[in-house]
């Protein structure tokens, strides 16, 4: 081989520009690409601020306490004047009358007024009461009057249909106290006949009876009689 046809190594100038090129063309790529990856995202979507609800309540002011009202100061008192006196007029004396004394007439005596007669009736004198009956008098218009009450309670007696049931018979005795006029006040069995329908129908007929009142001779107040009822059950 031939000096000529040896192969020349790079130099250093060439190599070094070399490099320059390719670190400029891939610094265009790689912000090339940049560019191209930042078109490619999409863009963020806008942040919507969120509504605040602010609640506002409406307070009434509190209305100012009305001012007080100024009290007018009392009237002063009016002070009536005084009214001037009158002058009294002075009476008018009056002339006293004149008085001439006469002396008087002599009276004329009277004639004196004959007295009636007093007319004075006779004193009548009651007649005296009659003497009190003796007690033998008294002691019969008793007796009397008591056989009349037994004949009248005996009279109106009503046998009871239990006595006639019974076939019995009986005396009861009823005491009862009358008034001088006759009026009953009280009734009992003085003396029980045993029976006792019999009792009870004697002393119902003293006790509806009516009775008249003492006779003249008899005493004036009240006073007490015992009848006997006699009961049968063969009795009409």
């Amino acid at each position: 081989m031939t000096e000529s046809q040896t192969p020349r190594k790079p130099s250093s100038g060439n190599h070094f520009g070399r490099s320059l090129m390719v670190g400029a063309v891939l610094e265009v790529a790689f912000v090339g690409g940049l560019l191209w990856l930042g078109s490619q995202v999409p863009p963020p979507k806008p942040v919507i601020p969120q509504k605040k609800v602010i609640a506002i309540h409406m307070v009434q002011p509190i209305p100012p306490k009305p001012k007080p009202i100024p009290v007018p100061p009392p009237p002063k008192p009016v002070v009536q004047p005084k009214p001037k006196p009158v002058p009294v007029p002075k009476p008018i004396p009056i002339p006293k009358p004149v008085v001439h004394h006469t002396p008087p007439k002599p009276l004329l005596a009277k004639a004196p007024t004959p007295t009636a007669p007093v007319y004075t009736p006779p004193v009548v004198t009651p007649p005296a009461p009659p003497p009190p009956p003796s007690p033998a008098v008294q002691q019969n218009a008793i007796d009397s009057y008591a056989a009349m009450l037994r004949t009248r309670v005996q009279a109106d007696t009503r046998v009871p249909e239990a006595v006639r049931l019974m076939h019995t018979s009986g005396t009861a005795v009823i005491a009862f106290r009358l008034t001088p006029s006759g009026q009953l006040l009280s009734a009992h069995v003085a003396q029980s006949s045993g029976v006792g329908p019999i009792d009870r129908a004697a002393l119902q007929a003293v006790e509806s009876g009516t009775y008249p009142p003492f006779t003249k001779k008899m005493p004036k107040h009240d006073m007490t009689f015992d009848v006997r009822v006699h009961l049968s059950a063969h009795r009409g």
